[in-house]
């Protein structure tokens, strides 16, 4: 079976997405075809602006693939005020964006929760509810998930490297804190209906 022939389908098998993913020449260029059309009947023919604050690189993990991990000596470390995060949140608004990332490295503990509350709490009397804010701090307790959307955010950003559990302990150093399964349970946990 060809690209295009699958392309009046509504769901698809392992096998038959490996055959979309294959695609050359004309198959190719009907199925970006398809694609656009897609978007077009979904989204239309608009660009969403969307604004990522990186407020800081600060981080308690050890990750062996990153560049912030907390024992690389060479990052220069920064953490952006709040008054800075709300002046590009401000100016995320002002320009008519539809949402916006804090992102962090990963960092857990009360005084974090509370900052973050507060962040989410003054994006949204600056934008009156309208700015949508995903976060991406990392692992943290489902009590700090929940307490985050709470006060306002829309979505949640926590990667995985790897769903094979070697392969993930290939990734990360043999201690407490980069747990599969506490990486599995953070998923778990954010796609509860009082997290998202």
């Amino acid at each position: 079976m060809n690209a295009t022939a699958l392309l009046n389908k509504d769901s698809f098998t392992v096998e038959e997405i490996v055959v979309l993913l294959k695609a050359r020449e004309k198959d190719a260029i009907r199925l970006f075809e398809y694609a656009a059309q897609a978007k077009e009947n979904h989204v239309q023919n608009k660009v969403y602006f969307r604004g990522l604050i990186e407020f800081s690189n600060h981080c308690s993990k050890n990750c062996f693939y990153c560049g912030i991990r907390k024992s690389n000596p060479h990052v220069k470390r920064y953490n952006l005020t709040d008054e800075e995060i709300l002046e590009a949140a401000r100016f995320a608004w002002s320009n008519r964006y539809g949402s916006l990332v804090l992102q962090s490295g990963e960092l857990e503990g009360e005084g974090f929760t509370r900052r973050i509350e507060a962040l989410l709490k003054k994006i949204g009397q600056l934008s009156n509810g309208g700015l949508r804010v995903t976060l991406s701090c990392g692992e943290q307790s489902y009590e700090t998930y929940r307490r985050w959307f709470e006060k306002g955010a829309s979505r949640y950003l926590l990667r995985i490297e790897s769903s094979n559990p070697l392969l993930y302990k290939k990734l990360h150093p043999d201690d407490p804190s980069h747990r599969f399964s506490t990486r599995m349970r953070c998923l778990d946990d954010l796609k509860r209906p009082d997290t998202r």
